[in-house]
């Protein structure tokens, strides 16, 4: 557990190294771990590795939001055309929820089935299953 809290003068060392190393990062590092930071109910200490490819993950994604507006004929390009490029990402959200409501569906679905084939077992006991299945046969 004595990794889990780190001391102040290797959290100083960390932020050195960082500082360093952000000068060939998209963003400046502190920003991103600050949001990052924001976003975490529980306090966690984060290591180097997940703020540099988080930093670069932002850059990744800002690089394809540009060369989507590369794509458009006019010079100035407006926050229309910004939204326009981002959607994507700002869809992928919505399309998490749309994923959770068809499963939910497909799960209501499926309990009807079987309660459609219980059903149909109670109606036919005596396992005379042949008869059932073999009438779809041609």
């Amino acid at each position: 557990m004595e990794e889990e809290q780190a001391s102040p003068e290797a959290e100083a060392v960390e932020e050195a190294e960082l500082e360093a190393e952000s000068e060939h990062l998209p963003f400046p590092n502190a920003r991103v771990v600050k949001i990052i930071k924001e976003n975490l109910k529980r306090e966690h200490q984060i290591k180097r590795d997940v703020k540099v490819a988080a930093n670069e993950l932002l850059g990744a994604i800002l690089a394809d939001i540009a060369q989507s507006m590369d794509v458009e004929e006019y010079f100035t390009l407006s926050t229309e055309h910004f939204h326009k490029a981002a959607r994507k990402y700002k869809e992928i959200a919505l399309n998490q929820k749309r994923i959770r409501r068809i499963q939910k569906i497909l799960e209501k679905q499926r309990a009807e089935l079987d309660e459609v084939i219980a059903e149909i077992e109670l109606e036919n006991p005596g396992g005379d299953k042949r008869e059932a299945s073999g009438s779809f046969k041609t």
